[in-house]
């Protein structure tokens, strides 16, 4: 079978199911792994597929619409009380086409989270996309139970099922890890070493985050005294806590950092801003800024440079999936889908003071 032939079949079965997996195409095209993952890369490659562990997705925006529009029954959607889940609920939408969606909001209340699900439930939805209040280390001892018990299938949206090990439900999420990765990168490209990182946040997207964060740390080999200020230096709340900018910078100061990593409350760059402004620590000559997030990075003065998680796509990759799993229930392993940020550079990025570094400042 040539090449060609091969990976047409291998798109028309992801158009059929939604996704392939590769020990199945192995058995079914006859051929070895490695050709199998040759033909995956190059439709990739092409923007036909979504690389996921063990195989691929068909992307959202390329599902036939005649395909979209079979679908004509309700999923339920609970998601946080959160500016950032606005674009995944767009996603949701552009997904659905013919169905009904039944949006319920949480205040990050975990038992409340349950009550609206047996809400939705008694109301007949056929599915469930859900960002869970748990932790990526730990959730309640009942959880697991309670989503395992449910009678319709589920799909995580930018959240996994807590604890490690293998899942026993599909998710969708940001690879968040990878775009923390790619800011310090960039930073480090820059000369960078000494960092502090900005994160109050205590969803599971920030332990992402912050994973991501020390993770790099290691593998670039960044200073030491590195650090992370979160709630417990500056406060959970959901606006910033007075004199919180000036933790931030008197931290900066002390251990002599050159550059801030700062995930979430995009806002409080401004008054970040004006307060190393006032101390004479110029962005970016004196301080290199990048942000988690990208709502309001570019109307910054100067405008910041920021990973962005592609949120819609989130919303639309989980939905197709969970369309598919209603469809046709799998006995398979559950789907793990990753969709990685991008990394906006803007003019807040320079080389390290002293350091000529290894790439030039965003334009």
């Amino acid at each position: 079978m040539l090449a060609a032939e091969r990976r047409a079949r291998i798109l028309d079965r992801a158009q059929q199911d939604g996704a392939v997996r590769i020990a199945s195409l192995v058995d079914d095209i006859g051929v070895s792994h490695v050709t199998i993952r040759r033909d995956l890369d190059a439709l990739v490659a092409e923007h036909l597929l979504e690389k996921v562990r063990g195989g691929a997705v068909l992307r959202s925006d390329h599902i036939p619409l005649s395909t979209r529009e079979t679908f004509t029954g309700t999923i339920g959607v609970v998601v946080p009380t959160s500016y950032y889940y606005r674009y995944v609920v767009e996603g949701i939408d552009d997904a659905l086409v013919a169905g009904e969606m039944k949006l319920v909001i949480s205040e990050y209340d975990l038992d409340e989270e349950y009550r609206l699900i047996d809400e939705l439930v008694r109301e007949g939805v056929d599915g469930l996309l859900w960002v869970p209040t748990v932790s990526e280390r730990e959730a309640p001892a009942e959880f697991r139970e309670r989503v395992e018990r449910l009678q319709i299938p589920v799909v995580f949206v930018e959240r996994e099922m807590p604890g490690g090990g293998l899942g026993s439900v599909s998710s969708v999420r940001s690879a968040h890890e990878r775009g923390a990765h790619s800011a310090l990168s960039h930073l480090h490209d820059l000369g960078h070493r000494r960092l502090v990182m900005v994160s109050r946040g205590r969803s599971q997207s920030s332990e992402f985050v912050r994973r991501g964060w020390r993770d790099a740390v290691d593998r670039l080999g960044l200073d030491e005294q590195s650090t992370i200020l979160g709630p417990g230096e500056l406060g959970a709340g959901p606006r910033w806590e007075r004199g919180s900018a000036d933790v931030v910078l008197d931290t900066v100061e002390r251990i002599g950092a050159t550059a801030l990593f700062c995930h979430g409350d995009e806002n409080s760059l401004f008054g970040l801003l004006q307060s190393a402004r006032a101390r004479g620590l110029s962005v970016p000559d004196r301080l290199s800024i990048v942000a988690y997030d990208d709502d309001v990075s570019a109307r910054a003065d100067p405008p910041i440079s920021a990973v962005a998680p592609d949120r819609r796509r989130v919303g639309a990759l989980a939905t197709r999936l969970l369309v598919d799993l209603i469809r046709e229930p799998s006995a398979e392993p559950p789907l793990q889908i990753q969709v990685e940020p991008r990394l906006i550079l803007r003019s807040s990025t320079a080389n390290a003071p002293g350091s000529d570094g290894g790439a030039q400042s965003a334009p």
